[in-house]
């Protein structure tokens, strides 16, 4: 039995310019931190047959890979060569299609698993490149390089990609009472409303190899905010980073009609009233989450404006270790 934990992320500074369209050009920057929230993977190999199972919110039985229905898991199996003989399960502490980058967290957590059984100690850079690779070029996705490196990273993660599409990853230089402070006044709060980001992002590679002008301005200023951002943070300066990111918000939403609604506007409108000092819908937007950074004292009277929306408020902390393996037991030990 092999069963991995690996965190979801909040975006912080810089999102969509690690698209491809973007960064093979320009070179992008992310500024992220991954929470307590998180996929869980269970990986076992029954010996009484050779049947793949797969388990998530569906239930599958196959006898053949190319058989089964879930896109990620049969390009994983396939890439790591294991075609019989296993049964896959998954968990998580939030559903998918919320903006948390829970898709990149199940790949990366079950390719963990798969190079675990298989005796394979490869790296975190190898396990986000893989992932990457088996949604943009396996499975045709439109997606960046931030949640794949994010789930295998972990913690507070700084960014930089080349045009050639190598990432150089940096630890960010965050205080604890910084890290206490962001976790103290920055609120998360579901909107009950899940939807898929494919359209959204394909919409946004479309118009950047189409190079449009007022979308590549967009991603410059985009990048520009988020490396102030990361400068906030690592100066302790977070009130500063709420305001950025309420000028970040004021850019995301240009980028696509689908991105936010005249509701969620209203709701955020009301939030700054009571004190937010700025917040974004996570990730590609149209749902998911609402992240706030609150004035500190005023946290109550904006959570009120949620909590009389109906929407539930997610309480986390920052998660410091990345994907990784919490359980590895082969059958053949003594289990006493």
């Amino acid at each position: 039995m092999i069963l991995t934990r690996t965190p979801f992320r909040l975006p912080l500074g810089g999102g969509s310019t690690d698209l491809p369209a973007y960064y093979e050009k320009y070179g992008g920057f992310i500024f992220s931190v991954t929470i307590n929230l998180y996929m869980y993977i269970g990986l076992n190999r029954p010996p009484a047959d050779d049947l793949i199972r797969l388990k998530y919110h569906e239930s599958e039985e196959v006898k053949r890979i190319t058989d089964l229905r879930n896109n990620i898991a049969r390009a994983a199996l396939q890439r790591t060569g294991i075609a019989k003989m296993i049964e896959i399960a998954s968990m998580a502490d939030i559903c998918y299609g919320t903006g948390l980058g829970s898709s990149a967290s199940y790949l990366v957590g079950l390719l963990n698993a798969l190079h675990t059984l298989k005796g394979e100690n490869i790296s975190r850079w190898q396990l986000a490149e893989e992932a990457f690779e088996i949604a943009t070029e396996d499975l045709g996705l439109p997606d960046g390089k931030q949640d794949f490196y994010l789930a295998a990273f972990g913690n507070f993660c700084v960014l930089n990609i080349d045009p050639s599409g190598l990432v150089t990853v940096s630890p960010a230089n965050i205080t604890r009472s910084t890290q206490e402070q962001f976790e103290r006044q920055t609120l998360l709060f579901y909107t009950g409303i899940s939807r898929s980001s494919v359209d959204i992002l394909q919409e946004q590679q479309n118009v950047l190899r189409q190079n449009q002008t007022s979308a590549i301005e967009l991603k410059h200023q985009t990048k520009k905010i988020g490396q102030e951002i990361f400068t906030s943070f690592e100066q302790g300066n977070l009130d500063q980073f709420g305001g950025l990111m309420d000028l970040h918000w004021n850019l995301k939403r240009q980028m696509s009609a689908h991105m936010t609604n005249d509701h969620f506007e209203e709701i955020y409108k009301e939030a700054k009233i009571k004190g937010a000092l700025g917040g974004k819908i996570v990730g590609a937007g149209g749902g998911g989450f609402f992240l706030l950074y609150c004035r500190d004292g005023s946290q109550n009277a904006v959570r009120s404006v949620f909590v009389n929306q109906g929407m539930r408020e997610i309480f986390y902390r920052v998660d410091a270790g990345g994907t990784q393996v919490i359980l590895h037991r082969p059958r053949a030990m003594n289990t006493i």
